[in-house]
């Protein structure tokens, strides 16, 4: 589901990058050159983030000094998105494009790819792998703007906590669970969780119960009993309640304006 490759050295317009998946990104942190694609040639440089489309071969000519070479799979995007309703998130591999960070920045992506190299390696399950790929196209892409203001060792507590959250939020709804699985009082992750995310437990798990929810309502044939069900309501009327409360629309208000 992923694959990630060290980038350094001379690398020759004859030399194509190889990727088993379709969601590509290209990081330089530091180096020059081009990158030659169908849609044309880009310049390389050190702080350049690209996000290439699926679109044929990838071509490097240059001198790179630290790089990688990341490509992951759909399902694991389709997480993201899931998570970020922006439309700049779901166009964001429609067509080739890059942004520029400084330096600051360019240290922090670089430190969690080379993490996530660790965790490849460690053979962590695909749920851990794809909240890493979010948190780091959230912080590389700015859409999740928060995180920009955030050390390492921040970036890698929310992580761990949208990994947690991610394998547990349908079935786990105690704060107390999830402070444990951090090694942090239920205090101290409150404390946390708002500091870095600007919420509280509480709103933060009602907001993931609740992007599901209008998920399945739209893609899938579950009845809301059902989805009541799947996502650990104790009863449809309670889940038709936190849904309202949340959208500001019934169930079938949401499914009308959403209709075709």
């Amino acid at each position: 589901m992923v694959e990630l490759t060290l980038l350094k050295g001379t690398y020759t317009k004859g030399t194509a990058l190889q990727a088993h998946y379709p969601m590509r990104i290209l990081v330089i942190e530091a180096g020059t050159g081009v990158l030659h694609m169908n849609s044309g040639d880009y310049s390389l440089f050190g702080g350049r983030v690209f996000f290439i489309p699926e679109e044929g071969l990838v071509r490097l000519q240059g001198e790179i000094g630290s790089g990688y070479w990341l490509s992951f799979s759909s399902a694991i995007f389709a997480e993201f998105l899931l998570q970020h309703l922006d439309p700049a998130a779901k166009n964001l591999f429609l067509t080739l494009s890059f942004r520029d960070k400084n330096v600051e920045e360019s240290r922090q992506i670089y430190s969690l790819l080379e993490q996530l190299r660790r965790e490849i390696a460690h053979k962590k399950e695909s749920r851990f792998l794809s909240q890493y790929i979010s948190l780091f196209l959230g912080y590389t892409t700015g859409l999740d703007g928060y995180l920009t203001a955030l050390t390492f060792d921040q970036l890698q507590q929310v992580m761990r906590f949208k990994a947690i959250l991610e394998q547990y939020y349908k079935t786990e709804k105690n704060i107390g669970f999830y402070a444990a699985g951090m090694g942090f009082s239920t205090n101290k992750l409150n404390t946390f969780l708002d500091a870095v995310m600007g919420k509280t437990f509480s709103s933060l798990i009602k907001d993931r119960l609740m992007q599901e929810a209008e998920y399945l309502l739209l893609h899938s044939d579950y009845t809301t009993a059902e989805i009541a069900q799947v996502l650990g309501f104790a009863t449809t009327a309670s889940f038709n309640n936190s849904f309202k409360r949340y959208s500001g629309l019934t169930v079938i208000q949401f499914l009308s304006a959403n209709s075709l």
